[in-house]
């Protein structure tokens, strides 16, 4: 049975849908702007777990914030939602890009709400840093000015919230889902050192799959959503660190 609506959050609503089960609960993070294209995957995997999505302030049905969001602000926003919707926890954690950023620090910050995370060529606090190593100060400048696209998040805000974090990650199942095409070809853009900036991204997901000893990490020959390039693998997957945590 689906479930559909609006949940008060530190003031403002959030709209959630949740559906499936019995089996663990399931919650999605999107990228930046909240495209939803990981809602045809939580439908997949509604048959195993308690699948949810929801939109976070200033995407699809939820009002925009009063001030760009950060990372940690989104963490906390997701931790009162499971709260405030008596979502049952702990969660998985599934996050692409920005939402791989919400996705780990929930777990640092929430261990108890966090029962495995499932990152898909997710952000990395260290991107900026390490890109600047091959970019010229025009380069950086045209892809920090990206971010107005996205007026609801403060992302350089959110890559120094989480390197103040990363390095430790609770005793939990994670599968890092690397997109080896992320950033060439077509997600090239035109005037960046495109090809230095994947090596350098390969590099940084080998990091986040070293934050646990028995982390699984895929690479895959795709771009930078893979569950819409290959979301068989991308539903395997989750279907796969769910066995680890619930067997029967």
């Amino acid at each position: 049975m689906r479930s559909a609506r609006f949940v008060i959050v530190d003031g403002h609503e959030l709209y959630l849908e949740c559906s499936g089960g019995p089996g663990p609960t399931v919650v999605f993070e999107e990228a930046l702007g909240g495209d939803r294209t990981l809602w045809p995957i939580a439908e997949r995997i509604r048959d195993h777990a308690y699948a949810c999505v929801y939109d976070r302030p200033g995407d699809g049905e939820s009002a925009a914030p009063d001030r760009p969001q950060t990372a940690g602000a989104d963490v906390a926003d997701l931790h009162q939602l499971l709260e405030e919707a008596n979502i049952p926890r702990p969660v998985v954690m599934v996050g692409h890009s920005y939402g791989g950023l919400i996705a780990w620090m929930a777990a640092v910050e929430h261990p108890d709400d966090v029962a495995g995370v499932v990152l898909i060529d997710a952000s990395h606090p260290d991107q900026f840093e390490r890109w600047n190593t091959v970019m010229n100060d025009e380069q950086m400048k045209a892809l920090l000015a990206l971010n107005a696209d996205f007026p609801h998040v403060d992302f350089p805000a959110s890559l120094e919230e989480a390197a103040a974090e990363y390095g430790s990650l609770p005793d939990i199942p994670l599968t890092v889902i690397t997109a080896t095409r992320s950033l060439v070809g077509k997600g090239c853009i035109e005037g960046l050192p495109c090809e230095a900036m994947q090596a350098i991204w390969l590099e940084l997901q080998d990091g986040y799959a070293g934050l646990r000893p028995d982390a699984r990490h895929i690479e895959v020959p795709t771009g930078h959503y893979v569950h819409d390039e290959d979301p068989d693998l991308v539903v395997d997957e989750i279907l796969s660190l769910l066995a680890k945590i619930d067997p029967e």
